[in-house]
């Protein structure tokens, strides 16, 4: 989690976003990631608090808005894994694809 962001959050920001977690977890999203959609973020409200009002410090706020019905909540990921910094067995690249063709298709080909 990135705790400088979360920890300036006021505690009722705080307790949308840990709703964001717990309910986006039973439901598989993906919590890892920053953007979340309109839609996401509807469905969350609705289950939460029973009503699709998502918080306007989220909508209002034009620097949090990444396109349409896309809005950025930094604050969100649990944590934060850079290239060589992962745990193992989270199956992020720690490299980049290379223009070589792997031994296993050089194979298959020829």
């Amino acid at each position: 989690m990135n705790n400088q962001m979360y920890n300036e959050l006021t505690h009722p920001q705080r307790a949308y976003v840990n709703s964001i977690r717990t309910i986006g977890e039973q439901w598989g999203y993906d919590l890892t990631k920053t953007d979340w959609t309109r839609r996401e973020l509807v469905a969350i409200s609705m289950k939460r608090q029973g009503n699709d009002d998502v918080p306007n410090w989220i909508v209002k706020d034009q620097s949090r808005r990444v396109g349409r019905g896309v809005y950025a909540i930094p604050e969100l990921p649990l944590e934060s894994v850079s290239p060589g910094h992962g745990n193992d067995g989270d199956d992020l690249a720690d490299s980049s694809p290379t223009d070589e063709p792997s031994t296993h298709m050089v194979e298959a080909i020829g």
